[in-house]
């Protein structure tokens, strides 16, 4: 019987050691995470992990991670949501083509895309790693264009660092996350050679915003795809539930830039991974 484990991570704020005060803290990630776990729990994943705000750290992440990696074997799958900030920081490998690395804004510092790569490359083959991220910059993570941006709302939240905040937080770290360029510059694994089959939900491609709303429960895109699940009532494949959420939130004429959803696959081709109804095990 193949097994399913799903980890949840969802911040509300940030450490202001790590980051700056002028990080906006978001209200919705916490509950996006939660609500999250609930579908992946109705879908009796036997494993759930939920890291909120302080809770998600880097070593906590990379470690659950890791540790799933090595109970998951062939047929069996992986769920791994992310709702918060999203950030980046320069590249040194020279693998991106924006000279900038995506991140996961972690509570104690950004995990950065090379990262991921890396622990994606200790999975099985025939292993399924489903990723949802709820956060700007956000194509291809699993994999930033910060111009252009308009200005801050009070109805509208826009999940990422700024470009002056971001460069900041670098610059006030810079010595850790040049290690960290270096480390996986050299080390990182690409898609060659990651041996499982992995799908990225993305709030918005690489050069956009995903946003949140002032008293909304939830952020926007974890919004509708709650709403094309429907309590698992959804009938349909992958590539189906992601163009039905991609709808959804394409057609919200009122917010303030355009948000873009994107479906990103890395990896090995999974025929039964494409054509399986989303979050089964």
């Amino acid at each position: 019987m193949n097994r399913g484990i799903s980890i949840h991570i969802g911040l509300n704020h940030l450490d202001t050691e790590h980051y700056s005060p002028d990080v906006s803290p978001l209200d919705t990630c916490e509950q996006d995470a939660k609500d999250m776990q609930s579908i992946a729990l109705a879908q009796n994943f036997k494993s759930s992990y939920m890291f909120l705000t302080e809770n998600a750290t880097r070593e906590a992440i990379k470690s659950a991670i890791a540790t799933a990696s090595e109970e998951l074997s062939s047929g069996d799958i992986l769920l791994l949501t992310y709702s918060g900030h999203g950030g980046f920081v320069l590249d040194k490998s020279g693998d991106e083509d924006d000279n900038l690395d995506e991140t996961w804004c972690l509570y104690d510092g950004q995990l950065l895309d090379d990262e991921l790569y890396y622990l994606w490359s200790l999975f099985d083959e025939g292993v399924r790693i489903f990723i949802i991220s709820d956060s700007c910059h956000s194509g291809t993570v699993a994999k930033a264009n910060p111009s252009g941006l308009e200005p801050d709302s009070k109805i509208f939240k826009k999940k990422l660092l700024s470009y002056d905040t971001a460069k900041e937080v670098y610059l006030k770290n810079k010595d850790f996350y040049s290690d960290l360029e270096k480390f996986y510059g050299i080390k990182e694994e690409k898609s060659d050679n990651i041996k499982a089959s992995i799908k990225l939900f993305a709030a918005c491609q690489d050069p956009q915003v995903s946003y949140t709303m002032t008293f909304a429960q939830n952020s926007i895109f974890t919004e509708k795809l709650k709403n094309i699940w429907d309590d698992g009532r959804f009938v349909g494949n992958y590539a189906e539930f992601f163009e039905q959420i991609s709808a959804e939130v394409e057609a919200l004429d009122f917010l303030p830039t355009v948000q873009t959803p994107n479906l990103f696959s890395v990896g090995k081709e999974n025929e039964e991974f494409d054509n399986g109804k989303p979050f089964q095990i």
